[in-house]
């Protein structure tokens, strides 16, 4: 029934992506008129139109069997969850609290606008299980293949030593200093890293105040929570690397209440937040049982 019903769930989110109108989604129409331009232009235009080659060339392929731009977003949709899905079948304790937490993270609105960033993400879950299983060539031509979807994929690089760093509630005592100072001076901190993404923060905008403080304190309850529950003695490194991945999404969510980029960046992680919690739940201690 669990494998069932989370099947049935990304079967039914499949089809609605597949199908949405061209309204759908903010940024649905200008991908649409992207596949037009790619469809006047050679394969040789298409492949120096942008740094992203990788979606240059994924547009080209679909203009060779059709130029229906429907067809486009389906075939996107379906790909994006044929990479998503194998993972989340794999790890999924609690298909219900699974969809929910699904449903209220931000990369769910994001399957319905951002086709190339969650095509990014995709090619993520693939970069995850070559990281798992400690393949890193594999790992290093993934991350390579995402960025030229969507250039943010430079922060899947991030993922193979934050999963295999072996973060125990014994580094408490270090990561709450290390976060609160973090927190404190986030306007600082960010204003030195966007120096370095510079050509990225250029398309984006300047530093302001987005309010975003909410998803701040999920995940913060989130980490709390995912510390306090489970026995330690009963994790394994999946389960800690996947919590390593919380940390580093509260971490990145710190800096959203100054930059919506702080968000678009946190996209490759929180995903993989309705894998953990089940987990946690299910290696919770005998005292917070």
């Amino acid at each position: 029934r669990n494998t069932s019903a989370l099947a049935f769930f990304f079967a039914l989110l499949t089809i609605l992506v597949m199908l949405r109108h061209e309204t759908v989604g903010s940024d649905t129409r200008n991908y649409i008129r992207i596949f037009r331009t790619f469809d006047r232009m050679d394969w040789a235009q298409a492949w120096n139109k942008t740094a992203e080659v990788g979606f240059s060339l994924f547009n080209k392929v679909i203009l060779v069997f059709t130029k229906e731009p429907q067809i486009f977003l389906a075939i996107s949709a379906a790909l994006t969850m044929l990479l998503i899905y194998p993972t989340y079948k794999r790890l999924c304790l609690d298909a219900s609290l699974t969809i929910v937490l699904f449903c209220i993270m931000s990369t769910f609105v994001l399957m319905f606008s951002g086709i190339r960033q969650m095509l990014a993400i995709g090619i993520g879950f693939i970069a995850y299980e070559f990281t798992r299983r400690k393949k890193l060539i594999p790992f290093v031509l993934m991350v390579g293949l995402a960025m030229t979807f969507h250039i943010s994929a430079f922060m899947l690089a991030f993922m193979y030593p934050v999963y295999h760093a072996k973060i125990t509630k014994k580094w408490l005592y270090a990561l709450v200093p290390v976060l609160t100072v973090i927190f404190v001076f986030n306007r600082q901190i960010f204003s030195a890293l966007a120096l370095i993404l510079e050509r990225y923060t250029q398309y984006s905008g300047s530093i302001s105040s987005t309010g975003a403080y909410t998803m701040l304190i999920l995940f913060s309850v989130f980490a709390v929570f995912t510390f306090l529950i489970p026995d330690e003695a009963k994790l394994d490194k999946e389960v800690i690397g996947l919590r390593n991945f919380l940390l580093l999404a509260l971490v990145i969510q710190m800096f959203a209440p100054l930059h919506t980029l702080a968000m678009r960046m946190n996209y490759y992680y929180i995903i993989f937040i309705p894998l953990l919690l089940p987990k946690i739940i299910e290696y919770r201690s005998k005292r917070w049982n």
